[in-house]
């Protein structure tokens, strides 16, 4: 009976010191989960808005220059409807604090080929005021993957397209149609771009000899002395006409000259005015049609009687001698 009671407090002790080791040994991985993690250090709040999140979920941890120093807990709408910004809570360790400044900017990236989301702080410049518990930290917006892949995907339809197209040039030029294919296969454009060469390599070598009129353009001074004396007269009289000389100058130069013009033009465009309107003698004569026939009548009667008169001047010619 001894026996069999010392046996089983043997069990019960082994059976205590089990759990007992277990539980210091689940202590111990608690606080180094948490020590690492950061769960039993001292925390402050920051948050920061986004357009967007990419996926990014509660509990992602929070980097600064690459090292985790905090976790993402809370992940909302801003509470105003209007307003389409999402914000993100971070708790993020107090040792760090002197290094998130006012010029500090957070943005989502990515670990590892799983796609999972973080909070990427940058580092602050030491002559900017440190943030404090619950201040806002600026942030930048996610690259849209999505829009990025619809971007690519519209990007290599239209590739896809522009190589069918080559395609179906190359395939036309290897058959030999259109002007390209012919240009191509045809043997009879190469002879007639070998004649043409051979022409233009005989006519090169005939300017070069001084032969026609062309070679004398190009080898002739003289042309090139009469263009010089053209350019310099022109400079002469462009510079006689700056300095008002002539009567050209002096009407580009003299206001009282184009003065005259003017008035002169204005006196002539009232003149025409009345001459259209009727008045004066003259102006009835332009207009008055009775009196331009009367005149013709007149003018018609004064030719026949000259005439009449060469035809027989004895009638108009009297002599009487007393």
């Amino acid at each position: 009976m001894n026996s069999r009671a010392a046996e089983q407090r043997k069990h019960e002790l082994k059976v205590g010191l089990t759990i007992f080791v277990g539980l210091g040994i689940l202590i111990a991985a608690i606080f180094s989960i948490g020590h690492q993690r950061g769960l039993l250090e001292d925390r402050y709040k920051l948050y920061v808005f986004m357009a967007r999140v990419n996926g990014l979920q509660t509990g992602a941890p929070v980097r600064l220059a690459g090292v985790r120093v905090g976790t993402i807990v809370n992940i909302q709408f801003a509470r105003d409807v209007k307003d389409q910004a999402i914000r993100v809570d971070m708790e993020i360790d107090k040792k760090v604090q002197a290094r998130i400044r006012a010029d500090s900017e957070a943005h989502i990236g990515t670990l590892g080929l799983l796609g999972d989301k973080y909070i990427g702080i940058s580092m602050g410049s030491f002559d900017k005021p440190m943030l404090k518990n619950g201040e806002l930290l600026k942030s930048s917006n996610p690259i849209d993957v999505e829009k990025l892949l619809t971007e690519g995907m519209n990007i290599f339809n239209r590739l896809e397209k522009t190589t069918g197209t080559i395609q179906e040039i190359a395939d036309k030029i290897n058959t030999g149609k259109g002007t390209l294919g012919l240009l191509v296969n045809d043997p009879r454009m190469y002879i007639n771009i070998d004649k043409l060469l051979l022409l233009v390599e005989s006519l090169s070598l005939k300017i070069e000899s001084g032969e026609g009129s062309l070679a004398r353009i190009f080898q002739d001074s003289t042309l090139y002395v009469n263009l010089n004396s053209l350019a310099h007269n022109s400079s002469l009289l462009a510079d006689s006409l700056r300095r008002g000389q002539g009567t050209v100058g002096k009407f580009i130069r003299d206001p009282r000259v184009f003065d005259d013009f003017v008035t002169s033009l204005d006196r002539l465009n009232r003149m025409t005015a009345k001459l259209e309107s009727g008045e004066g003698a003259l102006g009835q004569a332009l207009n008055n049609r009775k009196l331009y026939d009367d005149l013709l009548h007149v003018t018609a009667e004064l030719d026949s009687l000259i005439k009449d008169i060469r035809r027989n001047p004895q009638r108009y010619l009297k002599v009487e001698i007393f």
